[in-house]
């Protein structure tokens, strides 16, 4: 007997959707055509594509683009070039596949040298090819980072201090010192001087150090002194009616007295400069000298007659007298006229000369005269003059002498 289920599938084939599904074998080829289209699309990129090596701050990478120029191998890299960045080969040079493109960024420096500020534009990478860019090559700067240190693109601080001979003059000493710092504070603690506010600077510590500078220290110190003190005594005179006239008497010897002082002084390196008073506390008072000074006339002695006739020229007329023989016959009137306008008591106005020839007390008692010269009377003024002038000449009356000869 035959089978159901085999007898049936002929008119199951038959069936349009089967015989649909019957052709399937057909897809394999429209997969394969869709393929092949897209494996040639892939091979026109690739042979119009470029691949660059691009620098970025010495930092590499492979950048591939479909561009021609530069600018387009940045704009595959995702970087922007600043104004003032470095691009070699410039932004609108063609590349070809495999060529090397640099980018160097530009980075803010704000360099402070010896205390001076100012902002530069760089694009190294370090502190040691930035100063070389800037153009300070000294090895012997002071820095304040390392030569090696990385400068960040956001910018870098960096102070430079330039080698500066100086002389330093401090305790008595001089020396030629070199200094890098930018202050003259600093330099003077560099070369190991101490200070404080009270020393003298030649220059003040806040100011630069410039090549060629004299840094001077003057030691100034302030201290308080005590000294003990003399007093000098003061003399007071009094008058006395029991002596006579040019005769003194000591009534109390004077004595010194002390005192104690505190003084303020200053010294600059050591020579004291300033002194200023504190306080002054008596310890002794001085004792005073009391004089008694006669005031009693002295008495007029009768006149000899050598002294009657050397007395008589002061009061007889001015006559001209002949220049020869003895001091009786030279013009005491015109001297004494002169000298005092005739005036037996005339005193000089600071009291030293006194009498019709001005006598000072020391002359007058130096040809034996007493007491003081205008107390004295005309005629024994006049012989005591005579004997001076036997004795000196008329140079003793520099200016009134010619007349004796007139």
């Amino acid at each position: 007997m035959p089978d159901s289920s085999l007898a049936a599938r002929p008119a199951l084939l038959s069936r349009p959707g089967l015989a649909a599904a019957a052709r399937r074998p057909a897809l394999p080829i429209v997969v394969a055509v869709v393929l092949t289209a897209l494996l040639a699309g892939g091979i026109a990129w690739t042979m119009t594509g470029k691949t660059v090596l691009l620098s970025v701050d010495g930092q590499q990478q492979e950048v591939d683009l479909r561009g021609s120029t530069v600018e387009d191998v940045l704009a595959a890299a995702g970087i922007e070039a600043g104004e003032r960045d470095v691009v070699v080969p410039a932004v609108g040079a063609e590349v070809e596949d495999g060529d090397r493109v640099a980018l160097r960024r530009a980075r803010q420096i704000t360099l402070v040298v010896d205390g001076e500020e100012r902002q530069v534009w760089v694009t190294a990478t370090s502190v040691d090819e930035a100063l070389d860019q800037i153009g300070l090559r000294d090895g012997a700067l002071a820095l304040s980072a390392s030569r090696s240190r990385s400068l960040p693109p956001e910018g870098f601080r960096l102070e430079v201090g330039t080698p500066k001979d100086v002389v330093v003059v401090a305790d008595g000493v001089q020396r030629p010192f070199t200094t890098t710092t930018a202050t003259v504070g600093e330099a003077l603690a560099a070369a190991g001087i101490a200070y404080d506010d009270d020393d003298g600077f030649s220059k003040y510590p806040a100011e630069r150090v410039v090549a060629g500078d004299r840094l001077q220290v003057a030691r100034v110190a302030t201290a308080e002194v005590t000294e003990t003190l003399g007093v000098p005594f003061r003399t007071e005179n009094r008058d006395d009616a029991g002596l006579v006239v040019g005769r003194t008497k000591v009534l109390q010897a004077g004595q010194a007295g002390s005192a104690r002082q505190v003084v303020l002084q200053t010294t600059v390196d050591g020579a004291v400069g300033t002194r200023t008073l504190v306080s002054l506390t008596e310890l002794a008072a001085p004792v005073t000298r009391i004089v008694a000074v006669g005031t009693k006339p002295k008495p007029v002695s009768a006149p000899t007659s050598a002294r009657a006739s050397a007395a008589a020229p002061a009061t007889t007329s001015s006559a001209p007298r002949s220049s020869t023989g003895g001091a009786g016959s030279l013009n005491w009137a015109a001297l004494a006229q002169c000298e005092s306008g005739g005036n037996p008591s005339a005193v000089s106005s600071t009291g030293k000369y006194r009498g019709l020839y001005q006598f000072s007390y020391a002359t007058w008692a130096g040809v034996g005269g007493s007491g003081d010269p205008a107390a004295n009377s005309a005629g024994e003024q006049t012989y005591r003059a005579q004997l001076l002038y036997n004795r000196s000449g008329a140079g003793q009356w520099p200016s009134c002498g010619p007349r004796l000869f007139n």
